[in-house]
């Protein structure tokens, strides 16, 4: 199988690219050099049958990749770059949206669009996404928003491709992306059973769990507490 791993240098998708490393083929892409030769190595230990390496950003085009591919087949596509990640509303200028935009949507929608329009079959598509999709956090509407549009994008799109598999995975945990980790190697062994056993949904983390249970529970509660207060009113004298 030949994979393109996006964000192959940070350390979830490192984590990613290894554990589908077995018997495969891999294009790693990410914006820091050094940390991609270390995901080479990783995945060459863990039983690569080839590793390419592209330093990329996506924010400014495809280029780079899309030469890279060449005419090369894409089995799987596991999407786990995120620009706007470690990013809060705040630290966003204005000015620097389209970038955002262009790495976390744009870009990759080109992509796929590209993939799709030469190979007879679609790739899979593993897209690494986050809870607070579902419950929105404050200060964080760039980054839930963009999630939010690729998903729909992908969704829209694989019922319009019913041969593209796809895997949207939510992750409710807090996980360091600059640095190797038990919750990235985790979170890979989840998205790899997941994927074999023919998934289409996880999530992953028992802090996204547990507040998407608030956010599900919080109108029943709400009703609730709106019915106890009339029953109140009605027993007084």
């Amino acid at each position: 199988m030949r994979i393109l791993i996006l964000g192959a240098s940070s350390a979830v998708g490192t984590a990613l690219a290894a554990e589908f490393a077995p018997g495969s083929s891999l294009l790693l892409a990410g914006r820091s050099s050094e940390r991609l030769a270390a995901a080479e190595r990783r995945c060459r230990e863990a039983g690569a049958l080839e590793v390419v390496r592209v330093s990329a950003d996506l924010a400014a085009g495809t280029g780079p990749l899309v030469r890279a591919i060449g005419e090369s087949q894409i089995d799987l596509v596991i999407d786990a770059a995120s620009a706007a990640s470690g990013s809060r509303d705040e630290e966003i200028g204005a000015g620097e949206l389209p970038r955002y935009v262009a790495a976390d949507l744009t870009s990759k929608i080109a992509l796929l669009d590209h993939l799709l329009g030469r190979q007879a079959a679609a790739p899979a598509v593993i897209f690494i996404s986050s809870v607070l999709t579902r419950v929105r956090s404050p200060g964080r509407v760039v980054y839930t928003s963009l999630k939010g549009l690729h998903e729909a994008y992908l969704r829209k799109l694989r019922d319009k491709r019913p041969d593209l598999r796809l895997l949207v995975v939510h992750v409710g945990a807090v996980i360091d992306t600059t640095r190797p980790s038990r919750k990235a190697d985790g979170l890979a062994r989840a998205v790899g059973k997941s994927f074999r056993a023919g998934r289409g949904e996880l999530m992953f983390g028992l802090g996204g769990r547990f507040l998407l249970g608030l956010f599900y529970v919080q109108p029943v509660l709400f009703l609730l507490a709106t019915l106890l207060q009339r029953r109140l009113r009605r027993l007084r004298p």
